[in-house]
């Protein structure tokens, strides 16, 4: 693979950009750009996410079927009961499919992992000044595709069964105490495998590793980048999951619209370019650590 290092001088050449923010505003065109992608990479495997949340969140949260929805509605005396009609539960519970679904792919626990590193690889040439979307895409493609579709099985493998085990637990297997203690150390799990996603795409994408290496190096950098990684998390969960379903089902109509404009123009190109960006100095340590 013919791949493009990350140096000190790059480095240098986003530091003069003056802050993230700074360098987000004058990038923005290009990282809408990325974010349309994105999305689009997405909705390739948005059955598949769809099919894993309809199967594994409700069997982790059992509100989560249109019956035992529809229930739960009636039950807070909020809305009147001949309001909650079998149609509006089942449209009510398909667009929580859905925005959990664009959860899964926010948080890249369900990816497209080729086109991830391809605009990992495009969004480390926009923060130095040396983009071209369509060569940085193809180019991308053609040096990752292999490692970085590895790489989204891998994580779509993990991602269910960690799942599986968040709900063996939640139904009630063994004492309340040691299945609460197992739930917990299931989830935080979760939380540490998601937060190196945001680390294995970059690393794939810009650098000379194993396929063993990536993952090591993935893992090390959110112990070493805790603050960070954590950082990231909430922006993810805040993007993905709270402002959607905030919007969607507080707002109405105009809520619906102002989420789909997130999902078309922001938040995953986001999401992706200040990944990028914070943890460009991480995975220069690392490299360093390693010569």
């Amino acid at each position: 693979m013919n791949q493009k290092q990350l140096n000190k001088e790059d480095w240098g050449k986003v530091e003069r950009k003056r802050g993230f923010f700074r360098s987000y505003a004058r990038d923005f065109g290009k990282v809408t750009a990325g974010n349309a992608i994105m999305l689009g990479a997405n909705m390739i495997i948005f059955v598949l996410t769809l099919c894993v949340v309809m199967f594994f969140v409700s069997w982790i949260f059992p509100v989560f079927r249109p019956d035992a929805l529809k229930d739960y509605i009636i039950g807070t005396g909020l809305v009147d009961e001949s309001l909650v009609t079998d149609e509006e539960v089942n449209n009510m519970y398909y667009l929580m499919c859905m925005i959990c679904a664009f959860l899964f792919n926010g948080f890249l626990l369900i990816a497209n992992g080729p086109f991830c590193a391809a605009v990992s690889y495009y969004f480390k040439n926009v923060l130095i000044g040396e983009n071209s979307i369509k060569h940085d895409i193809k180019k991308g493609l053609k040096d990752n595709w292999k490692k970085s579709l590895g790489a989204s099985f891998i994580s779509l493998i993990v991602t269910m069964v960690l799942l599986f085990n968040i709900g063996y637990y939640q139904n009630g297997v063994g004492s309340a105490s040691f299945a609460m203690a197992a739930k917990s150390f299931f989830f935080c799990l979760l939380w540490f495998w998601s937060s190196m996603q945001l680390f294995i795409y970059p690393l794939i994408a810009c650098v000379e590793l194993s396929f063993k290496e990536v993952y090591k190096n993935a893992a090390v950098m959110v112990v070493k980048n805790f603050p960070i990684a954590l950082l990231v998390f909430v922006v993810q969960a805040v993007l993905f999951g709270f402002a959607p379903f905030l919007l969607v089902f507080t707002v109405g109509s105009i809520g619906y619209g102002i989420t789909m404009l997130l999902y078309l123009l922001f938040s995953f190109g986001f999401v992706s370019y200040i990944s990028m960006y914070v943890t460009w100095r991480a995975i220069q340590k690392i490299i360093h650590e390693n010569d």
